[in-house]
């Protein structure tokens, strides 16, 4: 990111995949940690590690963000950070429970409509006045090119949720523009991404795809900060994926809106 005297980063969901390799990445460039994640184990054997080879603080907060308290508890410890010049909202998780089967639990997508929207949406809201008004600071909000795909297979709910993702971050930083603050919001969209959101898929098949590794994935965010861009596909392949996409989409007849 290349970011002088670098403050405070917080990462959701870091305990494993995208978000643990934000933490690294984000450590070895000299940024204190707050993580948070379910699994405190993993969170406590990761801060040992990365301060003990970085140098940093880090601060561990156990919490299950399909608990509302927890949420709430995160938020306000939020609006306590007068450094915090990082915010990766990380945490989500993928299903193929199909939304068309009457036996599948609504629960569910509820779930993850509150993980991958209300909960970013809460955590932006509760950190963007500090940063605004020390007038520095980055959210990263991790979508995914499934937000940019209008043709062939979908997931209603995961789709969708990240499609809120991705204009929500847009919008907030098309705000931030018109009052000229240097507090840059962004939608990270990876592709395939190999993480372990994708062992919990019993009838999953990964050899159809082209994955990415994390670390490609946090390196390519990590390095479009300074850049204007909003809406970051990590990867020539899932920026050809996109392109694809929109044009079978404005090819395809009996659409209601395409790009």
């Amino acid at each position: 990111m290349g970011v002088e005297e670098p403050g405070v980063a917080l990462v959701t969901g870091a305990s494993a995949g995208i978000g643990e390799e934000y933490a690294k990445q984000l450590a070895s460039q000299g940024f204190d940690l707050i993580l948070t994640a379910r699994r405190k184990e993993r969170l406590d054997s990761m801060a040992m590690k990365l301060s003990n080879e970085h140098g940093i603080k880090i601060e561990v907060i156990q919490g299950d963000l399909f608990e509302s308290s927890d949420v709430e508890r995160i938020s306000a410890h939020i609006k306590t950070i007068n450094n915090l010049d990082c915010l990766v909202n990380n945490a989500g998780f993928g299903t193929d429970i199909n939304f068309l089967d009457g036996n599948s639990d609504i629960n569910l997508f509820i779930n993850m409509l509150n993980l991958h929207c209300k909960v970013p949406m809460q955590f932006t809201h509760a950190a963007l006045p500090g940063m605004i008004k020390r007038d520095r600071g980055h959210i990263a909000n991790i979508s995914s090119v499934a937000s940019l795909l209008f043709h062939g297979y979908q997931d209603p709910i995961y789709d969708s949720t990240k499609a809120f993702l991705s204009v929500f971050s847009e919008v907030i930083q098309l705000r931030l523009n018109v009052i000229e603050s240097k507090v840059k919001v962004k939608a990270i969209c990876p592709g395939w991404t190999v993480t372990e959101i994708h062992d919990k898929m019993k009838n999953f098949d990964r050899s159809p795809y082209v994955w990415m590794n994390v670390d490609e994935v946090v390196k390519i965010a990590l390095n479009s900060y300074k850049s204007d861009d909003i809406i970051v596909i990590t990867g020539d392949v899932n920026v050809q994926r996109v392109l694809k996409s929109r044009k079978e989409a404005r090819e395809s007849p009996g659409r209601y809106f395409y790009f």
